[in-house]
């Protein structure tokens, strides 16, 4: 478990500093749902995708910060989110809690991916810090996420 939470801040950190290239290209790759627009003025964003996959396709990955409900990711969707400058502690709950720390800075957009892997007694879902690159590869097949209803959380 210090593993791998080690092994994510470090991978985290190898995000933020991809991260500074990512804002620039950002019109150039286009989803389902179409663009992925930079971030507003004094925020950073987070976009969390799951690419399609046939296993655990009936599962969903349910990102929060804290309590509240920021997405829920079923196989070939994406979420973007806007985060104030500053640390940020992204988790998924079900069979086990996984979570992710991330630095955000004003004018950064970072990918982070679900994904689905195997648990005790159902799939779990894991979240990894992604780079733009790896976004755009899966990018035409990513429909954008309606978004929380009323009584999700």
């Amino acid at each position: 478990m210090i593993n791998m939470r080690l092994t994510k801040i470090g991978l985290a950190a190898a995000l933020v500093m991809s991260a500074t290239a990512a804002s620039a290209d950002l019109a150039s790759i286009s989803t389902k749902s179409g663009p992925i627009a930079a971030p507003k003025a004094g925020t950073g964003q987070v976009v969390f995708f799951r690419p399609g996959s046939m296993f655990g396709v009936a599962l969903g990955c349910t990102v929060h910060e804290g309590a509240p409900q920021l997405a829920r990711l079923g196989s070939g969707k994406y979420y973007v989110i806007a985060a104030a400058p500053g640390k940020h502690e992204y988790s998924t709950q079900g069979e086990a809690t996984d979570r992710l720390t991330l630095d955000v800075e004003e004018g950064e957009t970072y990918f982070v991916r679900c994904n689905i892997g195997m648990g005790v007694m159902s799939g779990r879902a894991n979240l990894s810090p992604s780079d733009e690159a790896s976004f755009a590869k899966k990018s035409q097949g990513l429909k954008m996420w309606s978004g929380p209803k009323a009584g999700d959380n």
